[in-house]
């Protein structure tokens, strides 16, 4: 018996199964869209944020994906972007000024992390980036997150790729890879692990969100563990 995978989140169809990705990366390719192609693998084969992946304006902190962020033991180094909560009261309980608040937002400095990729992806990625002549400090994907939504947008809407009471947009692929793995190694507890890992998670509890066992698959383990 496998996970039911109907009720691990609040927006119960947040990610894409398998069948849509492809149906992505086919549509871009067979209309020369390169970029959107590198674009839909780079999130779906890194499950990075698309603010970390394009990077966030004024792009002098988070710059995005650069080719000298890439390490050769298959590594990428990131920009993480941690939404850490911000204190909208004064010690003294009165509300902080918009200016404040702006200094606090703009005070947040992302931290600098490795994180693992698959090695198909990274090939593809050096060959994207030699054949499009991007320099090393330069942004592999130089648009705004703006802008990558309306890609996807457009993308899923041309394939009739839709959810019911909900916009499709670039966070889905967050979502997507922790729940194929998942999905894929149902009976791997360090699996979990690895995800809340992959997506800087610091509580296991949010990572939780994205598994989700019924009455039968804690059967099958039990009855597996005193089967001999």
């Amino acid at each position: 018996m496998s996970i039911d995978f109907t009720n691990i989140m609040k927006h119960k169809t947040a990610y894409f199964d398998m069948e849509e990705v492809d149906a992505m990366l086919e549509f871009c390719e067979d209309n020369d869209r390169i970029r959107d192609y590198m674009l839909v693998m780079t999130m779906i084969r890194t499950a990075r944020r698309i603010s970390e992946i394009v990077g966030e304006k004024p792009y002098t902190r988070s710059v995005g994906l650069r080719p000298c962020d890439i390490h050769p033991d298959g590594l990428i180094e990131w920009d993480i972007l941690k939404k850490d909560h911000i204190k909208t009261k004064t010690k003294t309980g009165a509300d902080k000024s918009r200016e404040a608040l702006q200094r606090a937002r703009l005070n947040k400095m992302p931290q600098r992390k490795l994180k693992p990729v698959d090695d198909d992806y990274l090939d593809l990625l050096k060959t994207y980036i030699d054949s499009e002549r991007i320099g090393s400090h330069e942004r592999v994907f130089p648009i705004t997150r703006q802008r990558a939504d309306q890609i996807i947008k457009s993308i899923a809407s041309s394939l009739g790729i839709t959810r019911p009471k909900m916009k499709i947009h670039c966070h889905m692929f967050r979502h997507t890879l922790p729940i194929w793995l998942l999905k894929d190694n149902p009976n791997d507890a360090s699996v979990l692990r690895h995800v809340q890992e992959l997506l800087d998670h610091s509580d296991i509890k949010v990572t939780m969100t994205y598994a989700q066992f019924t009455q039968y698959d804690k059967k099958e383990k039990l009855d597996r563990l005193f089967r001999g």
